[in-house]
């Protein structure tokens, strides 16, 4: 006997798992699925006094209520709500199944794609009352989960005094997540006008009524609204050009100096910060979130690039050691400033010039270095004349072409 009941128990998990993960449904930023049917319900007790928060809270009730027709209640929440990617301290709960994120006057019969409308949770949109019977009541829960549920006793407005009281509720979940439960119905004439969740921006909207059925249909289900808006998204970095550079982020994440990519929290701003190595320049951002030639300020709302160009600085093409070392654009500036006896440090590039050597000194061309000067890589080649015409020039890696 015990293993066939814990056959069927599992049975009976994989039943309910199916349940909650056989459907569901998608707005870019919340997907509903039919969950396990679950009832968590408050004191729902007119006559109860408000409880205050513990003491040194930052909202004023663990419990609150209110009551009638068109009647409308504040409750300033224990911590900041997540609804679509807007942060609320204080949500509006109405007598006719709403949930405001923002001051407005009870409504019913919503049109969830409108965009006339502030963002709203509609958990039965109906014309409700609790002008005789009922109520709408609010507790603060922390055990599991911290979260708030809202709880609705009432009658349609049709149906008004005659006492068939219906019974529903909404939980919500620090973590941005949104639970309908649909107890009882016991309505004599009910509508649903499509109960579900809105951002009002006509793009951005779930009802359970066009994906389930009206919900006074619904008694002992839930439904479970999860925010499937990650939590971060990637900054990728790119680099192009001839230099060399660093880019690092403030916030902390990043420092590269070549292709790299990290996570950033959703909606924060991420200063990129561009440094030219040594003999580079920054010449600017040649692609993706960013523009001009300074820092760049991203908003990760979304999959972000950025691509850094870095040019060779060449002001430093040529070089002569001393105190102070000085750097040349071209072998002819170099050689007009040299004393007798320099030597002067080429990088493996082409060089476009005619060289005249008309001054009654010695130098040494030597090369090609590479853009650090650490170490010869290559071969200086001089596309041009090198003429001689007083002092002497020796020559050590230098072609003419």
């Amino acid at each position: 006997m015990k293993r066939a009941s814990t056959f069927a128990t599992l049975i009976l998990t994989l039943f309910l798992f199916a349940i909650s993960t056989a459907f569901a449904v998608t707005d870019g930023i919340y997907t509903l699925t039919e969950t396990i049917a679950t009832w968590e319900g408050t004191e729902a007790d007119l006559l109860m006094e408000p409880i205050p928060s513990p003491a040194g809270s930052s909202y004023p009730y663990d419990y609150d209520h209110t009551y009638g027709d068109e009647e409308a209640l504040t409750y300033i929440l224990p911590w900041n709500f997540t609804f679509y990617g807007q942060r609320y301290d204080r949500i509006t709960i109405d007598t006719n199944g709403n949930i405001w994120f923002g001051s407005t006057i009870p409504d019913y019969n919503i049109d969830l794609a409108k965009t006339d409308l502030i963002p709203v949770i509609s958990v039965w949109n109906d014309d409700l009352s609790s002008n005789n019977y009922g109520g709408v009541f609010v507790r603060y829960k922390t055990v599991p989960d911290q979260r708030v549920v809202i709880e609705w006793r009432t009658e349609t407005y049709t149906d008004e005094g005659m006492e068939p009281t219906s019974n529903f509720e909404a939980v919500l979940y620090r973590n941005g997540d949104i639970r309908f439960d649909y107890n009882s119905f016991n309505a004599e004439s009910a509508g649903d006008s499509g109960s579900g969740i809105t951002k009002s921006d006509g793009d951005h909207f779930l009802s359970v009524s066009a994906n389930y059925d009206n919900v006074f249909e619904l008694s002992g289900h839930s439904y479970l609204f999860t925010d499937s808006t990650p939590d971060s998204y990637h900054l990728n970095l790119f680099f192009t050009g001839g230099g060399f550079g660093m880019i690092t982020t403030n916030p902390e994440g990043l420092a590269c100096n070549t292709n790299c990519s990290g996570e950033f929290p959703v909606n924060s701003t991420v200063t990129l910060h561009p440094t030219p190595l040594e003999y580079s320049l920054f010449t600017g951002w040649t692609g993706g979130a960013c523009s001009g030639t300074g820092n760049c300020d991203v908003t990760m709302n979304g999959v972000t690039d950025a691509t850094a160009s870095f040019a060779i600085d060449t002001s430093r093409y040529v070089r002569i050691d001393g105190d102070p070392t000085t750097y040349y654009p071209s072998i002819q500036a170099a050689y007009n400033a040299a004393a007798d006896n320099n030597t002067i440090k080429l990088w493996a590039v082409t060089y476009g010039e005619d060289l005249l050597c008309n001054r009654p000194i010695e130098i040494t061309l030597e090369g090609g270095y590479n853009s650090g000067y650490s170490a010869i890589t290559g071969e200086i080649m001089l596309n041009g004349t090198l003429t001689i015409s007083d002092g002497s020039v020796i020559s050590d890696g230098l072609s003419i072409k």
